[in-house]
């Protein structure tokens, strides 16, 4: 009996933590998440362009900032691409 009990409540407890992650999931990459996303690459873009237009740039600081510029560019793609499938399916 006891064993029951601990199962169902292990059961519904996790099957909360799943919802509850992916609603927060879902509403940080749709309007906060895209919004930071954009700012960050923006900073790394800009920061990247005046590193590289100094006389004393750096290889190896160049190369850090581009790998994490990569996957920002990849977020803020699948960001506008998620967006434009929104609206075109309300219309």
């Amino acid at each position: 009996m006891l064993t029951a009990i601990v199962t169902v409540t292990s059961t519904a407890s996790s099957t909360t933590a799943v919802s509850s992650a992916i609603s927060i999931t879902t509403a940080l990459s749709v309007g906060i998440g895209g919004a930071l996303i954009a700012i960050l690459l923006i900073m790394l873009l800009s920061s990247r362009e005046l590193i590289g237009a100094s006389s004393k740039t750096s290889k190896k600081i160049l190369s850090s900032l581009d790998s994490a510029i990569a996957p920002l560019i990849v977020v803020f793609a699948l960001t506008v691409v998620f967006k434009v499938i929104e609206v075109t399916s309300g219309l």
